[in-house]
């Protein structure tokens, strides 16, 4: 095969314009070589979809994906996007976050969480859930370093609570609530719950389970969630479960310095008592109340990360990774 080389390429008339490589080939600049660009244009990137990646792709290449608008390079084991940092603080984002979430929050449960109790009381709380549990029990409350609001109220709209903001998801099936913390900050946050559960004394003995550990969930990283137990097997009444959630991302600059900073409950099955902080920078916080029906027992690890991974699905898709 014939090679012609020059120590340099000059000479391009301005009628020329462009230089062409064809399909096929390419066009290599050597270990010592640099591409020298001084005009105040842009740079075209290889420009597809997801589908259009190179099918054998080495760690440094770099391309535009049009499905979420996102410049994207591949690690060497995955492809990740060059995301915007950041800002989930603000309060556009967040609003727009909450309303996105809110929309399919009822499509995350799956068997074993996925027990569609009744809201059927004022919307800070449950009544009876169409048995006698519950009685006044579900008061949510943020905690910020130790301290709690006051009850979230499921219809209200964004609140702030010693810097933190948070956001209901409605009330509805199942209730939902997430919380957020000033960006490149290290807080202690998280969610608590209190009332009474209606258990009577009886039932099985709460108990809690971690269900992710500093773990990479549908992209995102570091993912920390712990389950509580509260209350199950009391005549026909359906179980009550906690789940609280910390989530963060690579592009963000997340960490989390301790996951499960503060984890308690009451081991009492009529007192709703849990409580869940973990301290985090560029994160964000969520609980959920999740049911896996009446007399069938407790929630599973495995379920229970069923329900964060696709709560973490649709998270993914707003953010656009």
């Amino acid at each position: 095969m014939s090679e012609l080389r020059v120590s340099k390429l000059k000479g391009i008339g301005a009628s020329l314009n462009q230089v062409s490589v064809p399909p096929g080939n390419d066009l290599r600049i050597g270990t010592e070589g640099t591409i020298d660009m001084r005009n105040t244009g842009a740079l075209q990137l290889p420009t597809g979809n997801t589908g259009a990646r190179p099918s054998s792709p080495a760690a440094g290449y770099m391309r535009f994906n049009t499905d979420n608008n996102r410049v994207e390079f591949y690690s060497g084991s995955t492809w990740l996007s060059l995301a915007p940092p950041f800002n989930l603080y603000d309060n556009g984002e967040f609003d727009s976050f909450i309303a996105y979430m809110a929309a399919r929050k009822n499509t995350w449960a799956a068997s074993g969480t996925n027990f569609q109790y009744e809201t059927d009381s004022s919307d800070d709380r449950i009544g009876d859930a169409q048995s006698d549990m519950y009685d006044t029990g579900n008061y949510t409350q943020v905690r910020v370093s130790g301290s709690a609001s006051g009850n979230i109220g499921y219809n209200g709209t964004r609140l702030t609570y010693s810097g933190v903001k948070y956001a209901p998801l409605g009330y509805s099936w199942p209730l939902v609530a997430i919380a957020v913390a000033p960006v490149d900050t290290s807080t202690t946050y998280g969610f608590s719950r209190s009332g009474n559960l209606g258990a009577d004394g009886g039932g099985g003995t709460p108990n809690s389970i971690t269900v992710y550990n500093n773990a990479t969930v549908q992209g995102f990283n570091p993912v920390n969630a712990w389950f509580v137990n509260k209350a199950w097997n009391q005549n026909s009444d359906p179980l009550v479960g906690h789940l609280y959630v910390t989530v963060g991302s690579p592009s963000w600059g997340s960490s989390v310095a301790n996951g499960f900073t503060t984890t308690d409950f009451a081991s009492s099955s009529d007192n709703d008592y849990s409580q869940y902080q973990s301290t985090s920078t560029n994160c964000f916080v969520m609980t959920a109340l999740l049911s896996n029906g009446q007399t069938v027992g407790t929630v599973s690890v495995s379920q229970a990360q069923t329900f964060v991974s696709n709560f973490l699905a649709d998270a993914k898709n707003h953010f656009g990774y």
